[in-house]
C-alpha cells in the first residue's frame, strides 16, 4: 500500500520518509514500485549501518551505531544487563536512538522522551524496586529480578483482563478458538485453508511453463544483508546460492557450482547451484539480501525479490507471500564472444 500511496497521493500525498534498519527495494516485492515511489518523495533519510539500495535515493544518508559502538541493554528471562560499548562511535556515527531524539527536538516534543541510553534504561527500571546505580555496581552489570510466583488458572482470579474482571481479554470475555474480532470484520472467524495462488493445483497452466516452487528467505550466518559487506562474510560466500535437489538438477543439466537462472512471471536472477538432498524434489530455495550496493558484484546483481509478488499476500496481515512461487530453473549458457577487431591505430598485431 506504501508505495502505490507515495505515487498515487491517496488517501493523500505523503512527502518524505524516514527509513531506519531497513531496505525497501530488496526486502520487498516488486523493487521497481519502490524505486518509483523513492523517486517520487520530496525528501528521504536513510539511517542504516552502511549503504543500502535505498541511500542511493536518500537527501541524507545519517550513519548509526553499531552494537559495539553504543551502550545499551538486554533483557534474559528476569535478569536484565547493561552492554558497555567496546569503542567510541566510528566518524560521525550516532545511535539510532539519539538520532530520533534530535529530531523529536527538533520537531518541539524531544522533551517527552528519555534523553539516552542511561536515562531509558532509568525508565524502565522505575517498575522495578532497583535504580541504574544498582545495575551499574552489580557483578558484570547484571540484576536478576525477583521471579514472580506462578499463578495457575489466573483467568479465575482477573489477572488477564485489564478491567480485573474474571476471563480473558477477549470481547466475549472467554478463550476463543472463533475469533469475534475477525468475524466483526467480515472474516472467517476460524482458520481456514487457502491454496496458495501459484502451485500446479492452483495454477496448472502456469505449472507448466515453471514447474518448480520457490521459496526466499535468509540463509545463516546471515541475517539479510547485515553481513554483506564483512570481507570474512564475502570470502565464504563469494556469491549467492540457489538450493536445488539432485534429481531436478541432473534433469536439467546443472552441476554444483553452475551459473543458473531462476525465472518467475515477474523477473529472473542468477544464481550458483547449490545441489543438495536437504530441500524436496519440485522445490527450490534462495535466500534474500542481495541487490544493494555491497558485496561483490554477484550479490548486487541478486535482487531475489525480482521474483516475488506484491500482489499475493495474506488479506487480514497484508504479509506478502515469499516461500510459495511457481518458477524454473535453468543451467545459464556461456556468451560466445565473437573475435575482437583489430584496432589499426595500434599497428601490426602478428
Amino acid at each position: 500500500l506504501l508505495p502505490r500511496a507515495i505515487i498515487e497521493e491517496d488517501p493523500y500525498a505523503i512527502q518524505a520518509l524516514i527509513v531506519l534498519g531497513a531496505s525497501l527495494q530488496t526486502a520487498w516485492p516488486n523493487p521497481g514500485l519502490w524505486q518509483r515511489a523513492l523517486e517520487k518523495l520530496d525528501f528521504l533519510v536513510s539511517i542504516d549501518l552502511q549503504l543500502t539500495r535505498d541511500a542511493a535515493y536518500a537527501d541524507l544518508v545519517l550513519p548509526a551505531t553499531t552494537g559495539f559502538e553504543q551502550n545499551s541493554y538486554c533483557y534474559y528471562g528476569n535478569a536484565i544487563r547493561y552492554r558497555e560499548r567496546l569503542i567510541p562511535p566510528v566518524g560521525q556515527a550516532k545511535p539510532s536512538y539519539e538520532i530520533l531524539v534530535e529530531l523529536a527536538d527538533r520537531l518541539g516534543y524531544g522533551h517527552l522522551y528519555p534523553r539516552h541510553t542511561e536515562a531509558l534504561l532509568q525508565y524502565i527500571l522505575s517498575a522495578s524496586d532497583y535504580t541504574l546505580d544498582d545495575l551499574m555496581k552489580a557483578e558484570r552489570h547484571v540484576l536478576r529480578m525477583p521471579s514472580a510466583p506462578i499463578q495457575y488458572r489466573k483467568w479465575e482470579l482477573g489477572l488477564m483482563r485489564a478491567d480485573g474482571q474474571p476471563g480473558f481479554e477477549t470481547p466475549s470475555g472467554k478463550f476463543e478458538i472463533a475469533s469475534t474480532v475477525l468475524a466483526d470484520h467480515g472474516y472467517d472467524p476460524l482458520p481456514v485453508y487457502q491454496e496458495s495462488d501459484e502451485t500446479p493445483v492452483s495454477s496448472p497452466d502456469l505449472t507448466r511453463r515453471f514447474p518448480l516452487i520457490l521459496g526466499t528467505g535468509p540463509f545463516k550466518p546471515d541475517m539479510k544483508s547485515c553481513l554483506r559487506a564483512i570481507p570474512s562474510f564475502i570470502e565464504r560466500f563469494p556469491h549467492p546460492c540457489v538450493e536445488i535437489h539432485p534429481t531436478d538438477a541432473a534433469s536439467r543439466g546443472i552441476v554444483e557450482g553452475d551459473l543458473a537462472i531462476i525465472k518467475t512471471v515477474r523477473g529472473k536472477v542468477s544464481m550458483r547451484a547449490k545441489v543438495t538432498d536437504r530441500i524436496m524434489e519440485g522445490f527450490v530455495y534462495a535466500p534474500v539480501g542481495g541487490g544493494g550496493p555491497q558485496g561483490p558484484e554477484a550479490w548486487r546483481q541478486a535482487n531475489v525479490n525480482l521474483l516475488t509478488d506484491d500482489q499475493q499476500y495474506d488479506e487480514i496481515s497484508g504479509f506478502p507471500v515469499y516461500k510459495t512461487l511457481l518458477c524454473q530453473v535453468k543451467k545459464k549458457k556461456r556468451i560466445r564472444r565473437g573475435a575482437a577487431s583489430a584496432d589499426p591505430s595500434l599497428g601490426c598485431g602478428g
